[in-house]
C-alpha cells in the first residue's frame, strides 16, 4: 500500500485536508455574555465532551490573538473576548432545521448586537449561570470554563465544566424509544464537512457544506465476539464467554490463560516475543469469523 506522508512539524503550509485530522463532528451554539450583559452566539465545530461518571467536561477552541489589549477590533473574535472577561457560556446542539439561523449567528455582527435577535432565535434562562441558552436548541449545557490554554500560533483551548443540561422533554421522551438512546443523534445534527464555492453561478459564493446521520445505516459490532453481559469487560470473562459459545475449547483456555501468564511476567516484546507471538496467534484464531 502506498501513502501520503504530511510532514505536520517541519511544513509550515502543509496542503493536507485537515479532515483526515479532525472528521466532521457535530455543530453546536457558543453562548458567552461580556461584562456589560452584551450576548454573542458562535457556531463552532470544534470541540467534543468527555463524561466520566457524573462529572462531565466539554473541550472547544477558539482563535486567540496575541497581546490583546482587550479593545474591540476586527479578527478579535467576540467569543474569545467575552470568555476573558466572564468565563461561562452555553453549548447548544442545533439540528438541520436550524442551519440557516447558524450561518446567520457567524456573519460579522458587531459586537454588542445580540444573533439570537438578528436570528430570530429565543434566549433561554440558565439554571446554574447568567449566560442564556436558546429555546429553539434540543439540548442546552451551562458551563464554566476551569482551564484555558494557548495552543500553537492561533488557538485557545478551553477546558469546561457542564454545570447542568438542559434538554427538550420531547427528545426526552423520543430518545427512549425512536431514537434508542442515541442522545444528540436524535435532534438530526449537521456534521462540518467544508468549506467551497459551488459548480453553478448559482452556487458560487464560499459557503459551508453539512452533511447529516443516516439512521438506516446504523449497525451492531459483530455478535460472535466479546463478552455476554459486559461491553467490554475482563480478560478472564472474555475467554470464558468465548468457550461458552464454542470459539475455544476447556484446552484452549488454559493454553491462552498460561500464556498470558508468562508475558504479563516479562513484557519485553524482544526478550519474550516467543510468547508474544504465541499467544497473539491464540487471539487471533479466537476471534477468527464463523466461516473462516
Amino acid at each position: 500500500m502506498d501513502f501520503t506522508f504530511y510532514d505536520l512539524e517541519g511544513e509550515k503550509h502543509c496542503d493536507i485536508n485537515h479532515r483526515f485530522v479532525q472528521p466532521p463532528q457535530v455543530s453546536y451554539f457558543v453562548t458567552t455574555v461580556d461584562i456589560k450583559g452584551n450576548v454573542n452566539v458562535t457556531p463552532v465545530t470544534m470541540g467534543t465532551s468527555f463524561a466520566p461518571p457524573w462529572y462531565y467536561v466539554f473541550c472547544l477552541s477558539n482563535l486567540f490573538v496575541e497581546d490583546w489589549d482587550g479593545a474591540y477590533r476586527d479578527g478579535v473574535k467576540q467569543g474569545y473576548m467575552n470568555l476573558k472577561e466572564n468565563p461561562e457560556c452555553v453549548i447548544s446542539y442545533y439540528g438541520h432545521d436550524l442551519v440557516r439561523e447558524s450561518w446567520i449567528a457567524g456573519m460579522p455582527i458587531p459586537k454588542g448586537i445580540d444573533e439570537m435577535d438578528v436570528a430570530g432565535l429565543t434566549p433561554l434562562p440558565s439554571k446554574k449561570i447568567a449566560t442564556p441558552g436558546i429555546a429553539e436548541c434540543p439540548v442546552n449545557m451551562e458551563c464554566r470554563v476551569i482551564h484555558s490554554l494557548k495552543v500553537g500560533s492561533r488557538w485557545t483551548l478551553y477546558t469546561c465544566e457542564i454545570l447542568g443540561v438542559s434538554v427538550q422533554s420531547d427528545f426526552v421522551a423520543r430518545d427512549k424509544t425512536e431514537f434508542q438512546g442515541m442522545g444528540v443523534l436524535g435532534i438530526d445534527p449537521v456534521f462540518e464537512v467544508k468549506i467551497a464555492k459551488g459548480d453553478t453561478p448559482e452556487t458560487s459564493a464560499m459557503r459551508l457544506y453539512y452533511n447529516r446521520m443516516d439512521f438506516d445505516k446504523l449497525e451492531r459490532c459483530p455478535e460472535d465476539v466479546g463478552c455476554e453481559d459486559e461491553w467490554i469487560g475482563s480478560f478472564s470473562q472474555w475467554l470464558t464467554d468465548e468457550q461458552k459459545r464454542g470459539k475455544i475449547s476447556a484446552e484452549e483456555h488454559r493454553e491462552i490463560v498460561a500464556l498470558e501468564a508468562r508475558w504479563a511476567e516479562n513484557r519485553d516484546p524482544v526478550a519474550n516475543g516467543e510468547v508474544r507471538r504465541a499467544l497473539t496467534q491464540k487471539l487471533r484464531h479466537m476471534v477468527r469469523k464463523p466461516d473462516v
